[in-house]
């Protein structure tokens, strides 16, 4: 094959651009204005321009580091505020206990929107019990719901209805069927759940 014929040379391409040669072309003029100096380092824009930069030489980013301050325009209380936020991302939190109804305007519909297979936040927001005058743990809870009592029930009105399904779910009352057997032992768990965390 002739590497000097015409055809040949029709169909070569331009070779690809060296390591070097791509870094200096990646190199831009610095902006600071009046300097003409290759841009080797970038510089942040400030605050409310995150992800963005300024491009310029060495020189001009030591100058520019030296005056730069991301709370330049902001009050001492602004300041302490935002570093406060900033050890959780800037993201809303609550208080271990307290359920996502927390949340205010547009937090609260995204917290609705929360799938939560586990339960691990509460839907409802935990209410006071008038007995104990503390805020119900999930498991009181989850024990009320299994006796079909709400949330504020007393400790009376606990014994009297496990006493009323036990009496109506035992095999004694169904002629020995023992069909309610799971129900029975759903409601006994409930209730010494109860007692054994002083509810009643």
């Amino acid at each position: 094959m002739n590497l000097h014929s015409k055809l040949f040379d029709k169909i070569r391409v331009k070779p690809e651009p060296t390591a070097k040669e791509k870094a200096a072309a990646a190199i831009k003029p610095c902006e600071w204005p009046g300097c003409d100096k290759a841009a080797k380092h970038k510089a942040p824009k400030g605050r409310g321009a995150e992800g963005q930069y300024w491009n310029y030489c060495t020189a001009h980013t030591q100058e520019y580091n030296k005056t730069y301050n991301y709370f330049d325009g902001m009050k001492d209380a602004e300041q302490a505020d935002f570093r406060k936020d900033a050890q959780t991302g800037h993201r809303p939190t609550w208080k271990l206990g307290q359920s996502a109804s927390v949340f205010t305007g547009a937090q609260r519909r995204t917290a609705a929107n929360v799938v939560d297979p586990l339960n691990l936040i509460m839907k409802a927001k935990i209410k006071t019990n008038a007995k104990h005058g503390r805020a119900l743990r999930r498991n009181e809870i989850e024990a009320l719901q299994a006796l079909a009592l709400p949330e504020d029930a007393k400790p009376e009105e606990v014994k009297s209805k496990y006493k009323a399904l036990v009496k109506r779910l035992h095999p004694d009352a169904n002629q020995g069927s023992r069909a309610n057997e799971e129900a029975l032992n759903a409601v006994i768990r409930a209730y010494d759940t109860l007692r054994a965390t002083g509810f009643v």
